[in-house]
């Protein structure tokens, strides 16, 4: 068996995020290769102070989804976020960038589903109280 030479450096990796709130600036929003809105996010804070600076970045597989099912998820996923920033109707993914929009994980991991939730769903970040006690 010869060798056949090949190099690859790894590339970006989805960050790993823990349970818990977290609250982003939309960095960029543009369509997929699919034809999918996607959305590019930085952490401006969080519930535990880590994580601040990393991007985060998420497709709405709506015509990539392969079951009507994955679809709907995908849908409720982007109507969560649009009602999250009080938008009724977008016809600019444009209009998303420079937005802020908090972000709630219910399960950790490298590309977790997030909850987008209006701001008054926000859990007060506790990090004063906790470092003085």
């Amino acid at each position: 068996m010869s060798a056949t030479a090949f190099r690859r450096t790894r590339q970006y990796q989805q960050p790993y995020f823990d349970v818990g709130q977290y609250k982003f600036q939309i960095k960029g929003a543009s369509l997929n290769g699919a034809g999918d809105p996607a959305i590019n996010m930085q952490v401006v804070e969080s519930f535990d102070g880590r994580r601040v600076g990393v991007y985060y970045y998420r497709n709405f597989h709506l015509t990539a989804a392969t079951t009507p099912k994955s679809r709907a998820l995908w849908e409720r996923k982007l109507d969560m976020l649009l009602g999250a920033l009080g938008i009724r109707d977008l016809s600019d993914l444009g209009e998303l960038v420079g937005r802020t929009v908090l972000v709630e994980f219910t399960k950790s991991g490298l590309e977790p589903l997030p909850n987008f939730l209006p701001p008054d769903k926000a859990v007060p970040l506790f990090t004063n109280e906790l470092q003085a006690a």
